[in-house]
């Protein structure tokens, strides 16, 4: 049984850096912390790394899902209130 290549360090790396920029100023603390765990264990087990690099990605686009349709949730609701005021102004 052979095992598979072990990951790229450098693409996990860059991968690492990216997540905890982009967790920090748009996502939250949680893909940060993962981004960080992922550069510390990179050295002593890249497959580990590998593996919180994408739990931390994939958390990063469950919070930005979230933030959008957050976002969706709050014009359209915002849309209907106003035109249910609207509609109860001009018949009033």
């Amino acid at each position: 049984m052979t095992l598979p290549p072990a990951p790229d360090r450098g693409s996990i790396q860059t991968s690492a850096i990216l997540l905890i920029v982009l967790g920090f100023l748009c996502g939250g603390w949680i893909p940060t912390i993962f981004g960080i765990i992922a550069l510390v264990q990179m050295e002593s087990d890249p497959r580990s790394a590998r593996t919180m690099n994408k739990v931390g990605w994939i958390v990063f686009c469950v919070i930005v899902g979230l933030m959008i349709l957050g976002i969706l949730a709050y014009f359209v609701f915002g849309i209907a209130i106003l035109g249910i005021f609207g509609i109860a102004a001009s018949t009033g």
